[in-house]
């Protein structure tokens, strides 16, 4: 199982490390495919966020939910994982460096599979303007520079 560093300001370095596993792909069915991280996230508050992923060399802007996943009954174990945007691969078996930006929302069940499917909708435009906000823009395959991510605007 793979580690988490989690500190309560944002304004440090919080990241969540850990091997792709399997999962039980619903994301993938609504749209979404994730990343199942092994990773204890248990002093992590539950909720969705902004992240800054590391896979390899390559950097990668995800969405990123770590809870119990109430609407789709995950019998309430806490779990996290994450939907890479503008990424398509096989990652299983993959390590990844999850670093937390932001909190889009907390984890709360929905009605219906299609209301989720709205609010990761949603999740993913808030995402995508509060990145470019906050200055990454196409981070794909950066290189580092001191262990840190160097981005340019494309």
């Amino acid at each position: 199982m793979g580690t988490a560093n989690i500190l309560s300001d944002f304004k440090t370095d919080v990241f969540i490390e850990g091997r792709v596993v399997t999962g039980r792909k619903i994301g993938r069915e609504l749209g979404f495919p994730t990343a199942n991280i092994d990773s204890n996230v248990s002093r992590l508050s539950n909720g969705v966020y902004g992240a800054l992923v590391i896979l390899d060399v390559r950097r990668y802007l995800g969405v990123m939910n770590v809870g119990v996943k109430p609407t789709v009954d995950s019998n309430l174990q806490k779990t996290c994982e994450i939907h890479l945007l503008d990424f398509q691969g096989d990652i299983y078996g993959e390590n990844l460096r999850c670093h937390i930006l932001f909190k889009i929302r907390e984890e709360r069940k929905f009605d219906s599979l299609e209301l989720l499917t709205n609010q990761i909708k949603g999740d993913i435009l808030y995402a995508e303007k509060r990145f470019n906000f906050i200055g990454y823009t196409s981070v794909r395959e950066q290189v580092l520079f001191n262990g840190k991510p160097i981005f340019k605007s494309s």
